[in-house]
């Protein structure tokens, strides 16, 4: 289901409960979610919604800063409170908001701007909320991450996920230099260098830049724009390419073991050794 859609059953009173938005950038989830939550609180005639006028659509703005509150006193936002993590009292607070009746439009939103980043019991938390029914007025959930994997199991099954397009384009100029040293490693290994080929193949990764932010997710789009440039090659054994294509799509959901604590070399060097070490050489 495309954006154009989701916000036509908005308008209609017949959008899912819980939404993550998920791809794109945060300015564009941030974007998403201001015009979802007008459409769903504006009191103009459905097919009007947002209608842009009303005391609801005016009054509704992104907060410019974390700690910064909504004009609208129906509108909850929910940012990152910890340096890498969402907390259970933060989100606890948030949700007391829920138990209450909405104070002047028809239903109350709840945005959770990094989804990502909460705790397990801030997840559970969110989760008992969501599966409880509201007190007669609707009660949306918003929540935005670069992702919908980056999210519990639970939380998936009960919400429901639409895509917002690629984050950043990856560049050509970007993705030939990665391409040509990994390949160059690869065929080093299948030349009988071994698995010193294969640390030089996650260090070939590595040269995408930025992992030392431990919430970065581009470099890991990079390195996995990378691996499938070089699984598109057609002169590839079949178990290689499928091995490449496994590990590509493996790089693209790997950044929050960043969060773990994991240094970004040696979560490369896992991958790698993960999904090609089985792979004999020529």
């Amino acid at each position: 289901m495309n954006y154009a859609r989701t916000l036509t059953l908005a308008r209609q009173g017949r959008l899912y409960p819980a939404v993550i938005l998920h791809g794109g950038g945060a300015a564009e989830r941030a974007a998403a979610a201001g015009e979802l939550a007008r459409t769903l609180l504006c009191e103009a005639e459905p097919a009007a919604r947002p209608c842009g006028e009303c005391r609801h659509c005016r009054r509704l703005r992104w907060p410019e800063t974390a700690v910064e509150s909504s004009f609208h006193p129906d509108f909850h936002l929910l940012a990152r409170d910890l340096k890498t993590a969402t907390s259970a009292e933060a989100t606890r607070q948030l949700l007391r908001q829920a138990q209450l009746a909405p104070f002047e439009a028809r239903g109350q939103v709840f945005v959770v701007t990094e989804a990502e980043s909460l705790s397990p019991e801030a997840g559970d938390a969110l989760l008992k909320a969501i599966e409880e029914p509201g007190l007669g007025a609707s009660r949306h959930f918003l929540l935005l991450a670069p992702s919908r994997l980056d999210l519990p199991a639970t939380l998936r099954s009960r919400s429901f996920a639409l895509f917002l397009g690629p984050a950043e384009a990856l560049s050509e100029e970007e993705i030939a230099p990665l391409a040509s040293a990994f390949a160059q490693a690869l065929r080093a290994r299948e030349e009988g260098a071994g698995g010193l080929a294969l640390l030089a193949a996650a260090a070939a990764l590595g040269g995408a830049g930025g992992f030392e932010e431990a919430r970065a997710t581009r470099p890991f789009h990079l390195a996995a724009a990378a691996v499938a440039r070089v699984a598109g090659d057609g002169e590839l054994r079949p178990e290689l390419r499928r091995a490449l294509l496994d590990l590509a799509g493996e790089l693209l959901v790997a950044a929050p073991w960043r969060l773990r604590g994991i240094p970004a070399d040696r979560l490369l060097e896992g991958l790698v050794s993960r999904h090609l070490a089985p792979v004999r050489s020529r």
